[in-house]
């Protein structure tokens, strides 16, 4: 069904201390009717056909399960490396301890948490998933009040999606969720586009790739 982990045909499995993240096309952790997954002390987010859905929805906050952004040093790099703030590192799940397959130790903090922004600087994060479809989440962060404009192009310039129109944000974490749609409501081809934010004269530009 597209999932990064299926359990189907009468199949019973047991899933732990595990991330999974970044499906393309299909839930995270698919299980069928005749199927059953048993999750604990793991971390289901950012999958293109959704997280924590299904039979296993009413696993989500029991037994250590989340749905968070892991905090990935740089997935776009294929370094999949927890910063020290991840919400899957042990310091974060004393019960769980580490959650996935690789350890806390990015070069430099990544992400989240206003303590974390240098001082003065407007902070763009890479979209996640990346590629993705039909949705990918685009993360970025102020050290004050500003007013913010963030667009989506495609690669020949042309401006495809308004998703913040210059309203004054507060300082901080802030997430948009973009579908690939543009301002019409039309779903945009596969290709690869462009997202700016724009804050007090200043401009971030980054790459996203939709895939179908």
């Amino acid at each position: 069904m597209g999932g990064n982990i299926s359990s189907d045909c009468g199949s019973h499995i047991t899933v732990t201390n595990c991330i999974v993240t970044g499906c393309l096309d299909g839930e995270g952790l698919y299980v069928d009717s005749g199927s059953s997954a048993v999750i604990t002390c793991s971390d289901i987010f950012g999958n293109a056909g959704g997280d924590w859905v299904g039979p296993i929805a009413g696993q989500l906050g029991q037994d250590g399960n989340i749905c968070d952004d892991p905090l990935y040093c740089d997935p776009t790099a294929h370094d999949f490396t927890l910063a020290e703030n991840s919400p899957c590192a042990a310091s974060s799940n004393p019960d769980c301890g580490l959650m996935g397959a690789h350890p806390v130790g990015c070069a430099g903090p990544v992400g989240v948490g206003d303590e974390l922004i240098p001082e003065g600087r407007v902070v763009l994060s890479q979209n996640f998933p990346n590629p993705f479809n039909p949705a990918t989440t685009i993360v970025y962060y102020l050290p004050r009040a500003v007013r913010v404009e963030l667009r989506v192009f495609d690669i020949a310039g042309r401006l495809v999606a308004v998703l913040r129109d210059g309203s004054e944000e507060p300082a901080g974490r802030h997430e948009v969720v973009w579908t690939g749609r543009d301002e019409n409501g039309q779903q945009v081809p596969t290709g690869m586009y462009f997202y700016r934010l724009d804050t007090d004269g200043r401009s971030s530009t980054k790459r996203m790739t939709l895939m179908k």
